[in-house]
């Protein structure tokens, strides 16, 4: 009975959200899809990236600087520049990786695949995540988090697969266009987990996902035909 419960948590909290928003960012593709193959590649990149960087946040006591940032929340300037300098650099950066590893396939560089490939590898990144909360949260908490993850992480990941993208389609040099994508991403990653986190702010994280989503939305329907 406990292994069964556990199984389907995992299907509707962990596989259900990732693959309703990967055949999302998929179908958005209208001029060149990718091979699902790639698709199910740039997932499972994401979700080692994100087994790696627990291992970095995990090795983060060691330089001075605490693993998990609970104990900053009375010191709200102290827990901003870790929301911001330490969770979303180091997150954004992870990210960043697989998909850096992407752009090598051939398939890459058709309009939108920048905001795809970065959405995918974020979704495995956020389902990677994701486990660890089926054992902390309940309730309401731990369904809004499984469904809100996927979409934030994505959307996160769109500045800096956008950034590269633009770079390569204007013979620019894309991989420092990338490092600027993912420090603004940091910036906006860590906005929101500061913003979430303080009661009277918490509206104005909402904020700044649906800005972002409705930038993400007119980015796609451009590239489509």
């Amino acid at each position: 009975m406990l292994l069964r419960t556990a199984l389907v948590q995992f299907v509707l909290l962990i596989l259900a959200p990732a693959i309703f928003w990967v055949w999302y960012s998929y179908y958005s593709q209208r001029r060149h899809r990718q091979p699902l193959v790639l698709t199910a590649f740039a997932f499972l990149l994401g979700f080692v990236a994100a087994w790696g960087c627990v291992k970095a946040y995990l090795a983060l006591p060691a330089i001075g600087v605490p693993a998990n940032p609970s104990r900053l929340l009375s010191r709200p300037a102290a827990f901003l520049l870790y929301s911001v300098l330490v969770t979303g650099v180091l997150e954004e950066t992870a990210k960043s990786l697989p998909f850096l590893f992407m752009t090598r396939f051939r398939d890459f560089g058709f309009p939108g695949d920048g905001i795809f490939f970065a959405s995918v590898v974020a979704l495995g990144f956020a389902s990677y995540e994701n486990i660890g909360y089926v054992t902390t949260l309940t309730g309401f908490e731990l369904v809004g988090r499984a469904i809100a993850s996927p979409l934030t992480h994505s959307v996160f990941a769109s500045i800096w697969g956008v950034a590269f993208e633009r770079a390569l389609i204007a013979r620019t040099r894309p991989v420092p266009a990338l490092i600027r994508g993912v420090l603004l991403a940091a910036l906006a990653h860590g906005a929101f987990n500061f913003l979430n986190l303080a009661p009277p702010l918490s509206i104005l994280s909402a904020v700044i996902i649906l800005a972002l989503w409705l930038w993400r939305i007119g980015l796609t329907k451009r590239a489509a035909p």
